[in-house]
């Protein structure tokens, strides 16, 4: 067995357990990886199957990966009432993340020691674990970010036209997972235009040309991405980037949540950062004058492709696009990784520099470089697993994980440690309420923006009584409810997150006074990440009110 077969094996069996240990033991599930495995099952398993039902407000790259899992839904429930199928994908991805690191650092030529313990620490690392098996999307977005990372690598130093279009249709689909993609294409693209030039001899009108053509093919596979689902965004929905312009878009999300100051908001980059690798600004200044000693551009491949995606989401929290969650840092793991990987690299370019004569070594020294090496990568990355546990583990720092992760570790977890424990029992008694009412398909108009409510529909044994906005068929009924058949509106406590809902936009007065053609049927208070839901039977048409 390979090397890599077995550096796979043993990170995806890591990932696998802590994913039954959250999705079966501890009921710990993060809300936004069951809303983007809700959303492939929608497509497969809603009232309206379609494929449209997947959503175009979040790149559908890992709800898309997450209904393979969910085709056998049928013959085990849990895939999707305990968000099993998203699991299975984050840690298979996780895996292929780590895997593609191994594989970078090999090929860079960094001796085996080390190279196993580098990938070790990665593997390891607290978010890379937790990450692997919480089916968030972290795990397949950099599994996508650095497969292209490898591939861009090899293209710079073997001058090797397939690496780059491999690595460029890697990174197209790690824009189908994340919009993170937009800022390794800018920076990948500049690099590619950088050497294409550099590497030519010909006439400047030829490098030019040369190195244009580079360029284009790089970029062409992201343009499409893009450009491609922003047309099946406008043409199905009328908006093209629905994540910045849609009601239920981020933008709308931070607007009601309130905005930091400048200030707050780039000291929690800083921190953000720093605590994933307090020590990342002296290595990439180490990894930069290396490769100028070696005259090898390979460093610049994790800079261009992993730190592109890591500057985005700098950018885009100092711009106020983006919520300031530790996740979204998570890129400068791998990034730190690979510096300290290009600092032990030996391989030299296969283009661009004269192959360096192999060094002849005895056993014994061979022992003694391989044991100071591998000392040195401890030394260097250890820090960093301990800083990266702090960061979590701080409510300002890493707000979702001490959230999620507060009472299964803390053995005096606080209030605010208890509420994820106690949301899938709040979820479970919205489910159960509405499955004893044994009611009819179609029955249950329901906004699934709310918070629990793709958590309820994904565990509900009929969830074709629920009629969502993914349905075509959503608006008309929502607009009068009882010609099509539906005669309840689960609807959630109009205050934050809550204000967007259609319902709550549709009928201001629904939640206080049911809009005079409702009335109030049942009442689940607010529980964990739950908020207050009241359950309306429709009594008339709205359009009757007087």
């Amino acid at each position: 067995m390979s090397e890599g077969t077995i550096v796979f094996l043993l990170s995806l069996s890591v990932y696998l357990t802590v994913a039954v240990l959250l999705d079966f033991h501890y009921l710990s599930f993060n809300g936004d990886a069951v809303s983007r495995m809700a959303n492939g099952f929608y497509v497969l398993y809603s009232r309206d199957p379609h494929l449209a039902a997947i959503g175009f407000v979040w790149n559908p790259g890992t709800s898309i990966a997450d209904m393979v899992p969910l085709l056998f839904y049928h013959l085990w429930t849990p895939l999707a009432s305990h968000m099993f199928a998203g699991s299975i994908v984050s840690s298979l991805a996780m895996a292929g993340a780590v895997y593609q690191v191994l594989k970078t650092l090999d090929e860079w030529g960094v001796p085996k020691a080390p190279r196993l313990i580098l990938v070790t620490i990665l593997a390891l690392n607290a978010m890379i674990v937790y990450y692997g098996g919480n089916g968030m999307s972290e795990g397949l977005y950099l599994f996508t970010l650095l497969a292209s990372c490898r591939y861009f690598l090899r293209w710079i130093r073997r001058n090797d036209l397939t690496s780059l279009v491999y690595s460029a249709i890697a990174l197209a689909f790690c824009y189908l997972v994340r919009n993170e993609a937009v800022g390794p294409a800018f920076l990948g693209g500049l690099v590619v235009i950088g050497i294409g030039w550099k590497r030519r001899s010909d006439l400047q009108a030829g490098r030019i040309r040369g190195a244009l053509n580079d360029f284009v093919i790089f970029e062409i596979p992201v343009v499409t991405a893009l450009a491609g689902w922003a047309v099946a965004s406008f043409v199905i929905t009328g908006q093209p980037f629905q994540q910045f312009t849609s009601v239920y878009g981020t933008t709308s999300q931070i607007k009601v949540a309130g905005h930091a100051a400048l200030r707050n908001r780039i000291l929690q980059d800083v921190h953000d950062v720093l605590y994933l690798a307090p020590a990342i600004a002296l290595f990439v200044i180490v990894a930069l004058y290396l490769a100028w000693r070696r005259r090898d551009f390979g460093v610049l491949a994790p800079l261009a492709i992993v730190g592109g995606a890591l500057g985005f989401d700098i950018l885009a929290y100092i711009d106020d696009s983006i919520q300031p969650w530790f996740r979204y840092f998570i890129t400068t793991v791998p990034l730190e990784v690979l510096l300290v990987g290009a600092i032990f690299a030996t391989a030299p370019a296969l283009v661009g520099a004269a192959p360096r004569p192999p060094i002849e070594r005895s056993s014994r020294r061979r022992w003694v470089i391989a044991s100071v090496s591998s000392a040195v990568a401890l030394a260097i990355l250890v820090p960093s697993e301990i800083t990266t546990i702090m960061g979590m583990a701080n409510p300002t720092i890493g707000y979702e994980e001490t959230q999620h992760l507060g009472y299964i570790f803390s053995k005096h977890p606080s209030k605010g440690d208890l509420v994820a424990q106690v949301t899938y029992p709040a979820e479970q008694t919205i489910t159960n309420y509405l499955s004893r009412m044994h009611l009819a398909d179609g029955q249950v108009i329901v906004d699934n923006f709310s918070g629990c409510i793709p958590a309820v529909i994904t565990m509900s044994p009929n969830p074709d009584i629920f009629v969502i906005p993914n349905d075509r068929s959503f608006q008309r009924t929502l607009a009068d409810p009882l010609t099509f058949h539906a005669h309840y509106i689960l609807d959630v406590d109009p205050t934050g997150d809550g204000a967007l809902t259609a319902p709550n936009i549709s009928y201001p007065n629904l939640w206080t006074t049911g809009d005079n053609f409702t009335t109030v049927a049942h009442t689940f208070p607010q529980r964990g990440e739950c908020e207050e839901f009241k359950l309306f039977k429709v009594t008339g048409h709205p359009n009757q009110n007087g």
